[in-house]
C-alpha cells in the first residue's frame, strides 16, 4: 500500500501544473498569438461586450467577469484532519450552551463515508432538535427543527429556483409572517457562511449560485441558497456531469483504469431558511480546500473575446446557442494524494498497521487528495442546476468542453 501511495506521490511530482504552452513547451505560451497579456484579459472581462458570433448570441448586452490579478493554474488539496482542529469549536459554534449535552457528542465514527467527524446528534430528543457534524474534509452539516428535511428537499426537481445572477433580487416573498426580497436571504446566508468560515484558517470563501423557493412536507415555504466555493475569488465549478458524452465532454472521470484520477467537481455548501432572519439548515458539499502549490501565475491566456471566437468555431453543430451567463471558473482534476503518513487513522483488519484515507474510506474526494485547478471560461447556454448545458473553453489551451445535462431521465 505504501508502495502505491509512494507512486502517486510521484506522479504528482510531475504533474504539478504552470502555465506553459498547449504544445507543453516550457515558456512556450508566451509566444503564442492567441494569448493576451493578463492585465488586458482583466480589463476587458470587467466591463465585456459580446460581439457578433457566427454560433452565439448572448442574453445581454455586457457581462462582468472578475479575474484575479494572479490568477494562476495552481495545485489545491482537500483538507485533511479538520474535525481534530474545529470539530468542537464548530459545534459549539451552532448549538447554543442551554442545549448542549456530551451525552449526545461523539467522535471518529468509521462507519460513514468519510471515516472520521465530531457529532452533537439531539434530534432524538423532543426540545433537543439540533444536529451538528463537522468532517476529517472540511464539510460541516448543520440542522435544527425541520432543518434536516429542508436540508435533504431537492429543490432543483420540484421547485422554482433562479440562477443569483440572473434572478430579480428584487422580489419579494413570503415566509411565514416575514415579508422579504430574495436579496434579504442571500445577504443572510452570505452573512452566515462568511461569519462561519471567520471561526476557521480556510482561504476559501463562498459565492451564493442558485437560490430556490420551496415547499416542505407541511407546506410551509423555506428559501435554499446553494453556494460556490471559491479559490483566489475564483467559483469552482459544482456542475455534476450526469452523463458521459465523451465527444463533447472528454476529461475523464475517476475510474479504476486511471487510478481515480480524473475531472471532478466540487460541491459547496447550501443554507436554508424558513424566516427571515434565520437558518435552520446549513453546510454540506465534498469538503473544501487549502493550496498545495501556487504553480504559475498566468502572465498570458486566452482572453474572453477569443474564447468566444473559439467557442462558435468548435459548436457549429450545435446550432445557434443563447448564452445566458459568463463566468471564469476552475475545474478541477484529481492527479494523486499527499497525506502525510503520521496522519493514517484506519487500521487494517488483519495487520493493524494504519492506512491512508484514499482507498480505503473510499476511493476519491479523500482527505489530502491533490486537485490541478484549471482556470476555464464557462459559457452557460442552461443554467437551471443538475440541467445545465454548459461550454468550457480552457484559458491556457482553448480547448473546448461540452457538458450537457439536459437529457431527460
Amino acid at each position: 500500500m505504501r508502495r502505491k501511495i509512494a507512486a502517486l506521490i510521484l506522479g504528482v511530482l510531475f504533474l504539478l501544473p504552470s502555465c506553459a504552452a498547449p504544445d507543453g513547451k516550457s515558456g512556450g505560451a508566451k509566444d503564442d498569438p492567441s494569448l493576451t497579456p493578463l492585465s488586458q484579459v482583466i480589463a476587458e472581462a470587467a466591463n465585456f461586450a459580446p460581439g457578433t458570433y457566427e454560433n452565439l448570441a448572448f442574453e445581454k448586452e455586457t457581462y462582468s467577469v472578475s479575474v484575479p490579478e494572479d490568477l494562476a493554474h495552481c495545485t489545491l488539496r482537500e483538507v485533511g484532519n479538520f474535525d481534530l482542529d474545529y470539530g468542537e469549536k464548530l459545534m459549539h459554534y451552532w448549538v447554543p450552551d442551554a442545549v448542549w449535552d456530551e451525552r449526545y457528542v461523539s467522535h471518529w465514527d468509521d462507519n460513514y463515508a468519510y471515516a472520521f467527524n465530531s457529532t452533537f446528534d439531539g434530534r432524538a430528543e423532543v426540545d433537543r432538535g439540533w444536529y451538528a457534524s463537522v468532517w476529517c474534509t472540511g464539510t460541516v452539516i448543520y440542522a435544527r427543527d425541520d432543518g434536516w428535511a429542508h436540508f435533504l428537499h431537492f429543490p432543483e426537481v420540484l421547485d422554482h429556483g433562479y440562477s443569483i445572477d440572473r434572478a430579480d433580487l428584487d422580489k419579494t416573498i413570503s415566509l411565514g409572517d416575514d415579508e422579504l426580497t430574495l436579496q434579504d436571504a442571500v445577504d443572510t446566508a452570505a452573512g452566515f457562511a462568511s461569519d462561519w468560515l471567520a471561526q476557521t484558517d480556510l482561504q476559501v470563501t463562498f459565492r451564493p449560485k442558485y437560490i430556490y423557493v420551496c415547499t416542505d412536507d407541511g407546506g410551509k415555504k423555506f428559501v435554499k441558497i446553494n453556494f460556490q466555493t471559491c479559490w483566489n475569488g475564483v467559483p469552482i465549478s459544482i456542475a455534476t456531469r450526469q452523463y458521459d458524452d465523451p465527444m463533447t465532454f472528454t476529461l475523464p472521470r475517476p475510474a479504476e483504469e486511471n487510478g481515480y484520477t480524473g475531472d471532478v467537481e466540487l460541491i459547496s455548501v447550501l443554507a436554508t431558511m424558513p424566516s427571515k432572519d434565520d437558518l435552520d439548515s446549513f453546510g454540506g458539499g465534498h469538503g473544501t480546500v487549502e493550496l498545495y502549490d501556487a504553480g504559475e501565475v498566468c502572465e498570458k491566456m486566452i482572453s474572453l473575446s477569443t474564447a468566444c471566437d473559439i467557442l462558435s468555431q468548435s459548436i457549429t453543430s450545435h446550432g445557434v446557442q443563447n448564452i445566458k451567463d459568463v463566468a471564469l471558473e476552475y475545474r478541477l482534476n484529481i492527479i494523486g494524494t499527499d497525506q502525510p503518513e503520521d496522519t493514517y487513522r484506519y487500521p487494517d483488519a488483519e495487520t493493524g498497521e494504519l492506512l491512508p484515507d484514499r482507498g480505503v474510506v473510499q476511493l476519491f474526494r479523500t482527505s489530502y487528495d491533490l486537485y490541478e485547478a484549471t482556470p476555464y471560461w464557462t459559457f452557460y447556454s442552461n443554467d437551471r442546476q443538475y440541467r445545465e448545458l454548459i461550454f468550457y473553453v480552457n484559458c491556457l489551451t482553448g480547448d473546448v468542453q461540452i457538458l450537457d445535462n439536459q437529457r431527460a431521465r
